[in-house]
């Protein structure tokens, strides 16, 4: 399932993660509830849309960046059906689009970042989503969507 994806140039600048807001301890009202959801971005991040797989694989980053080609090896953390959170050595522009290549599989998918990177020790905590659903890239079996772990 090899395809071929072009780049577009990406010039624009680096930016640093926003800082998070803290949002108060238990909140009384609905009200309040709605007032912090909207005025915490971090929080409303952080929603998760399909079950994630914790999966370490390699991966590469294929990117564009000042009108040079480069390649980024990544490693991922966790991965899901819309793409997955890999671990790298430098951030990206959030809007970014990229092509990751599985480093098992070869295969490629277009790809962007949609929020900015977190540092942390080990490096960049990256979110890359795919364009389109790709379920079957990872060559993994993801838990149904009602799926849960029983309570012990």
């Amino acid at each position: 399932m090899k395809t071929n994806l072009k780049l577009k140039l990406h010039t624009g600048k680096m930016s640093a993660a926003p800082p998070a807001t803290v949002a108060p301890a238990k909140p009384q009202k609905a009200s309040e509830v709605s007032a912090i959801r909207r005025s915490n971005p971090v929080q409303l991040e952080d929603r998760q849309r399909s079950q994630r797989v914790l999966l370490r694989t390699r991966t590469k980053i294929h990117v564009a960046l000042a009108g040079k080609l480069i390649t980024i090896d990544a490693v991922t953390l966790s991965v899901n059906p819309l793409g997955a959170l890999v671990v790298m050595s430098q951030s990206l522009p959030v809007e970014t689009r990229l092509v990751l290549e599985h480093g098992h599989t070869n295969d490629r998918v277009a790809c962007r970042i949609p929020r900015a990177a977190r540092e942390t020790a080990e490096g960049f905590h990256v979110i890359v989503e795919f364009d389109s659903p790709a379920p079957e890239f990872w060559g993994i079996a993801f838990p149904p969507a009602d799926w849960r772990a029983e309570d012990e």
